[in-house]
C-alpha cells in the first residue's frame, strides 16, 4: 500500500477534499489520531532483526566502514 501526505494550504477547503477522497473505493480515508499512530508505529525499527545481516559475507568492520563512507564518483 502507497500513503501520500497532503498539507492543506487553505483549511476552508477541508471538507471539500474529505468528500471528495471519500468518493472513490480504492482509497482508504485516515485522519486526525489514527493517522498519527499509524505513523508513529511505522517509525519502529526492531534492531534484532537485522541480525546476522553480514553471516555469510567475509568481511570486516574495518572494510565495512571504508565502503560505507565511500564518495560516489
Amino acid at each position: 500500500m502507497e500513503q501520500f501526505i497532503i498539507e492543506l494550504k487553505d483549511l476552508s477547503k477541508r471538507n471539500f477534499l474529505l468528500e471528495l477522497l471519500n468518493q472513490f473505493d480504492f482509497i482508504e480515508l485516515k485522519t486526525g489520531k489514527e493517522a498519527e499512530a499509524e505513523l508513529k508505529q511505522g517509525d519502529e525499527y526492531d534492531l534484532f532483526e537485522s541480525a546476522g545481516l553480514f553471516a555469510d559475507r567475509e568481511i570486516d568492520a574495518n572494510q565495512l566502514r571504508k565502503e560505507a563512507w565511500r564518495v560516489p564518483n
